[in-house]
C-alpha cells in the first residue's frame, strides 16, 4: 500500500512541476505581439556592450514555443527561445550575425529545473552548452515574471552568484518600426 501512495505522490509532484512549466510558457506567450524596454539592474555599472537601450520583442509564439528577440541598441543578434517538450522546458540563446548566419557561440542554455513555478524558472547549462565551452558549466539563467505580470526579469548566475540582471517594464509597451 505504501508503494501505491509513494507512486501517486511522485506522479502528482511531477505533474505539478510540468504544469508549472506549461503555465510559465503561457505567461510568456500572453505577451506576444508586444515589445518592452528595460534596463540593467545588476551590476550597478552595466557591462560593456549593455549600455545601450534594452528592448525585448515577444514576436513568435505558437504551440509549445516562444521566441523573444532581445536587442541592445542596434545589436539585434540575440533571441531567447523557450520550447516545451516531453523532456521539459528548454531555454536556448540564439545568436546570429546580421546576415542571419549563426555566431560561433550560439544555442546555449538548458532545461528548467523542477524548483520553479508558473512565474520563475531556472535553466542550468546543459551538456550541449558545456561542450561549447567548459567554463559555461557554472551558468544558470533565471527568467522571472512578477505575479502581476508587470515585470520580466532575465538573470545570469555564475557559481550561484548573481552576475547580470535586466528588468523589463511590462506595463509600458513600446512601438517599434
Amino acid at each position: 500500500m505504501i508503494y501505491l501512495v509513494l507512486a501517486f505522490l511522485a506522479f502528482h509532484i511531477t505533474d505539478t512541476k510540468e504544469n508549472d512549466k506549461s503555465q510559465f510558457l503561457e505567461h510568456i506567450q500572453s505577451l506576444c505581439g508586444n515589445s518592452f524596454g528595460g534596463e540593467v539592474v545588476h551590476p550597478e555599472e552595466p557591462p560593456r556592450g549593455f549600455t545601450d537601450p534594452l528592448t525585448i520583442h515577444f514576436l513568435h509564439c505558437e504551440g509549445d514555443y516562444a521566441h523573444v528577440p532581445f536587442h541592445v541598441g542596434e545589436n539585434q543578434s540575440r533571441t531567447w527561445m523557450f520550447t516545451l517538450s516531453d523532456e521539459g522546458l528548454l531555454l536556448k540563446h540564439d545568436h546570429r550575425y546580421p546576415d542571419g548566419t549563426p555566431e560561433r557561440m550560439t544555442n546555449y542554455g538548458g532545461y528548467a529545473t523542477d524548483d520553479g513555478n508558473a512565474f520563475i524558472q531556472r535553466f542550468p547549462a546543459d551538456e550541449e552548452t558545456i561542450a561549447l565551452r567548459d567554463n559555461l558549466r557554472s551558468h544558470i539563467w533565471v527568467v522571472e515574471l512578477s505575479e502581476d505580470l508587470t515585470t520580466y526579469s532575465y538573470s545570469l548566475y555564475l557559481y550561484e552568484n548573481l552576475y547580470f540582471r535586466a528588468d523589463f517594464d511590462l506595463t509600458q509597451p513600446i512601438d517599434v518600426d
